[in-house]
């Protein structure tokens, strides 16, 4: 089996040792080997949408000899999984909003017995205010560095007691602004450059109004980041 990425890696950091995890997008079910040979998750339901995949899932999880512990399983997201079936739910490689629609189609996530592994490849602030309108509470999230870029790992799980206590620091940078290493300085100074060029994009052709509110987001952003 090729060795996972350092994104991957991460994403597994965050599932819960002995669990049924289901793996959605799983490509070549690189990532369930891993769960299952590093004895971190006991049993992976590796999903995908595409036939090519699948094929390709089925012969790591032959060639490898886990037939008994990894399911390959087609499903459009989360469509042809049963709430009973699984308790960390991983989703890596997508766009943040390919992630978010996924998720509002399996309301039974609503339950604090689930972890959320999201790694969304674009637009993780649109993911991030879905999980906090939705009760989702972010308990970690780490800035990885793979193969040449950047991405950040979220892992989220529901707290009906959690509310909508959040602000646009917590959508567009979520709990990178308060970390010091330099994968997650680089994320947030990237994210503050798209802020700006939304600012300068509102005032020159928008509204005053939103154009205002992303000049206090960039002054608080930039405080909390000279601050680290």
């Amino acid at each position: 089996m090729r060795e996972i990425d350092d994104r991957l890696r991460t994403a597994a950091k965050f599932v819960r040792k002995g669990v049924t995890a289901a793996d959605i997008g799983t490509d070549h079910a690189y990532l369930p080997a891993y769960l299952i040979m590093n004895d971190i998750a006991s049993r992976v339901i590796a999903c995908d949408l595409r036939s090519g995949p699948l094929e390709n899932a089925k012969a790591t999880v032959r060639d490898l000899n886990l037939s008994g512990r990894i399911e390959i399983r087609q499903s459009d997201g989360l469509n042809n999984i049963s709430p009973d079936e699984a308790d960390d739910i991983i989703i890596c490689g997508m766009g943040g909003n390919l992630i978010t629609d996924i998720l509002s189609r399996a309301v039974w996530l609503k339950d604090i017995k689930y972890r959320l592994i999201l790694q969304p490849q674009s637009h993780a602030y649109d993911l991030r205010e879905f999980l906090f309108i939705n009760g989702f509470n972010i308990i970690n999230e780490t800035g990885v560095r793979s193969e040449g870029r950047v991405y950040t790992v979220i892992s989220a799980e529901y707290k009906p007691d959690f509310g909508c206590s959040y602000d646009d620091i917590d959508i567009y940078f979520g709990k990178l602004i308060y970390e010091t290493d330099d994968i997650s300085k680089e994320i947030c100074r990237r994210t503050l450059g798209y802020i700006k060029v939304r600012y300068n994009s509102e005032l020159e052709f928008g509204s005053e109004e939103l154009a205002e509110e992303f000049r206090l987001l960039i002054l608080k952003a930039e405080e909390i980041m000279n601050e680290s």
